[in-house]
């Protein structure tokens, strides 16, 4: 499940967080960010930017870094920024025809652009286009008139909610309205609705879903069911994160433990070390990163890149990042293990071991012609550049 989870957002910490500090940009390629879109919903936006380019440098530092940004950008889309001089960016620019900078481009999954506009703006000015470009991403929209104008019958309602919650707009309030105004509904629509309606488990509408679990389960399949009360959970331990409040956390776990075993224990190590990452509680976080990456590599990989992303700071799990990105390079060593290892061997400046790992990342890299060459170049660069072996 985490594997799902984890390209996504241990996504769901980082966006949390990214309220408070801008727009959270997604530190993958462009085809992983499409996967990435595909699996939330969401669409991408592209910063597309040079270097050299005035309003470029304004945007990202005096718009971007903004809490109202973040709040819009990080709810609404996959964010991504490509240099159109370098890497991959250099084929985004040929394909999408990028003449001027910075633009902004909003594409679907496929990468299919939704909207476009070029120039440096305003905050405000970049908060509306924003809200308009998602609002090209929400089926929803076309409903909101008919809704608004009292259209109420169940097979419309059941298919509203539906439409908002995937466009990861709040159908909590709405539910509740329309079942208290429907005390006799029952039926397909009635389980549909509180189907797409239980966003997050702290809400009375998960109560009333889940006293009906056996009959949505025929309707969507035991698994489809598992899933969405994992991400009802995920819901509820963002704003535990967001209040900072570890009793929502344990009520997240109780709650997925109850109605969804069979995800349940990966979800409370998920749970737990997102929550950790956002209040820094690192003893926590540590005794639960010990037992999660006993689940296998991907988890390992997982928590390693946390650590060094996000609480580089702390000796102790510095200390566990490094062995256990010892142990992928030697017991998987693929380019991004031993990128990964380069990486953590540097920032605990242990120099000799992060140019032996970083140097078989390149090769490998190059024997696969991957993306990544530039950024392995670059961490090689800075190794040389601490040692003083940098070749010229």
């Amino acid at each position: 499940m985490f594997s799902k989870w984890i390209a996504i957002v241990f996504s769901f910490c980082l966006c949390s967080t990214a309220a408070a500090q801008g727009i959270e940009f997604f530190q993958g390629s462009l085809d992983e960010a499409k996967e990435v879109a595909r699996q939330s919903g969401k669409l991408i936006f592209v910063d597309a930017f040079t270097t050299w380019c005035g309003p470029c440098k304004r945007m990202s530092r005096n718009i971007f870094p903004l809490e109202e940004v973040g709040s819009v950008y990080n709810d609404a889309f996959i964010n991504l920024k490509l240099d159109m001089e370098k890497g991959e960016g250099r084929n985004f620019q040929r394909q999408y025809r990028v003449n001027a900078f910075p633009t902004f481009l909003f594409l679907d999954h496929s990468g299919k652009i939704v909207h476009r506009v070029t120039g440096g703006m305003d905050a405000g000015r970049f908060i509306q286009l924003g809200e308009f470009a998602a609002s090209k991403n929400d089926v929803s929209s076309s409903m909101n008139k008919e809704y608004e104008d009292g259209k109420r019958d169940p097979e419309f309602m059941a298919t509203y909610i539906e439409a908002r919650a995937k466009a990861g707009r709040p159908v909590i309030q709405m539910t509740n309205e329309y079942l208290r105004s429907q005390p006799d509904l029952s039926g397909e629509h009635k389980l549909r609705i509180l189907f797409h309606g239980a966003s997050e488990v702290d809400s009375r509408i998960f109560t009333l879903m889940v006293k009906e679990q056996k009959g949505i389960e025929a309707l969507f399949g035991s698994e489809v069911v598992a899933e969405k009360i994992a991400s009802a959970g995920k819901k509820t331990v963002q704003k535990a994160m967001q209040y900072s409040n570890a009793d929502l956390l344990e009520e997240a776990i109780d709650k997925v433990d109850r109605y969804a075993p069979a995800v349940s224990k990966e979800f409370e190590y998920e749970a737990r070390l997102s929550y950790y990452t956002y209040t820094g509680e690192t003893d926590e976080y540590l005794k639960q990163a010990k037992g999660y990456v006993k689940l296998g590599n991907e988890q390992k990989f997982a928590v390693v890149n946390n650590i060094i992303s996000k609480l580089n700071s702390d000796p102790s799990l510095m200390k566990a990042a490094n062995d256990w990105a010892e142990e992928l390079a030697e017991d998987q060593p693929s380019e991004s293990n031993c990128y990964l290892a380069a990486r953590v061997k540097y920032l605990n400046s242990d120099y000799a071991s992060a140019q032996k790992h970083a140097e078989r990342a390149l090769e490998l890299a190059q024997e696969n012609k991957s993306k990544a060459i530039p950024h392995i170049e670059k961490l090689l660069k800075s190794i040389g550049d601490k040692t003083g072996t940098q070749k010229s």
